[in-house]
């Protein structure tokens, strides 16, 4: 479970670097290093809480340097992470990954699963390249 941040947001882990655009309300976090499964949860838990308190609306996920993502930590981000970003305005999801067909089907599956259980209409697709993925969430609907 995601223990909430105090008010005063600390920098983040060493192994996630995080820039705010606050005039289009845009997250860019990448993945410095393929992760442990705790610091893969760490990480996302910051993420969450500072896309619920800065009130994000995009979320660019630079991911390309993660190792493939266990079952586990798939469950735990359906079960963990998706329910509390419900409790905020994030609307759409850019996360580039390398082109690796498994590592994108198997997250395709967690998020299709997490959107059918929880009603989440937060859009969320898988790009190769950051400019791809910028487009996409600058895009109006």
């Amino acid at each position: 479970m995601c223990l909430m941040l105090p008010s005063m947001i600390p920098p983040p882990p060493d192994f996630l670097q995080i820039h705010v655009a606050e005039e289009g309300r845009l997250l860019h976090s990448e993945w410095l290093r393929s992760t442990s499964s705790p610091e893969y949860r760490t990480g996302l838990c910051y993420i969450q809480r500072l896309i619920i308190q800065r009130d994000i609306n995009l979320w660019l996920v630079d991911s390309r340097k993660l190792a493939h993502i266990t079952f586990e930590d798939q469950q735990w981000l359906k079960r963990e992470l998706v329910p509390g970003l419900l409790h905020g305005n994030l609307s759409k999801v850019g996360r580039v990954v390398q082109p690796d067909v498994f590592t994108y089907i198997s997250f395709e599956q967690v998020i299709e699963k997490a959107q059918s259980e929880y009603s989440l209409k937060t859009q969320i697709e898988q790009f190769t390249s950051i400019e791809a993925a910028l487009s996409w969430l600058f895009l109006q609907d």
